[in-house]
């Protein structure tokens, strides 16, 4: 049996990151006595997806991003994020058809927290982040190492499909990389309206991951 490709993008897609990671962002202003009001909230809420570093200046420009975001992370790998329901599951009979792997832009100390509280480690041959090659989604750059160990396993690009959670970051790269491409809604990013806006085909449009076996194993 010939297998294709499945490249998932980690958060919003895979695990629940997205309302989790509010709440951790002010759990951790509290802490260190930053202001916390209500048009802060809603600031953070509109750049939510953004660069990690570029929102903490330009909510709070006078605090250290680095201490910041070194919290941010201890806090990823001492209570782990949950996968979405299903999840699990949806990989483990996506697997004997698929060589999965994995492209985010998380740093990777706190990758592996998430995969194994959530038991899907074992599912991924593969997991590129930016310290690969100093390129971040949507560059195509990091789809490098992925499409030479697909080729490595004589998959060609064409049988390779990328799922995502973002216009912005997700479908950009699939469409600069010419790979085909399934939005997940679940993690609350962009929505289906979004995603069709952008010019992602409705059938190519889901609500969760785990949906995937239905739609790919047909």
């Amino acid at each position: 049996m010939t297998k294709r490709g499945l490249c998932f993008d980690l958060d919003g897609t895979l695990i629940d990151s997205g309302r989790e990671g509010l709440k951790r962002v002010l759990k951790i202003a509290a802490v260190r006595n930053l202001p916390v009001t209500p048009e802060i909230k809603q600031r953070i809420r509109d750049m939510w997806g953004a660069e990690p570093f570029k929102l903490l200046r330009i909510i709070w420009p006078d605090e250290d991003p680095k201490a910041f975001f070194n919290e941010w992370e201890n806090l990823d790998i001492a209570e782990p994020l949950p996968a979405f329901p299903g999840t699990r599951e949806a990989l483990k009979k996506l697997r004997p058809y698929f060589n999965m792997s994995i492209v985010t832009n998380r740093q990777p100390r706190t990758i592996f927290a998430q995969l194994l509280h959530n038991d899907i480690a074992e599912f991924f041959e593969q997991i590129i982040t930016p310290a690969h090659n100093g390129h971040k989604k949507p560059e195509p750059e990091i789809m490098e190492p992925i499409f030479e160990k697909y080729k490595a396993d004589q998959i060609e690009r064409g049988g390779i499909i990328l799922v995502g959670d973002t216009v912005e970051n997700d479908w950009k790269l699939a469409q600069a990389t010419g790979i085909e491409f399934y939005a997940v809604v679940s993690g609350g990013m962009d929505t289906r309206e979004k995603f069709l806006a952008a010019g992602v085909p409705e059938d190519h449009i889901t609500d969760s991951a785990a949906d995937l076996p239905r739609i790919l194993l047909k």
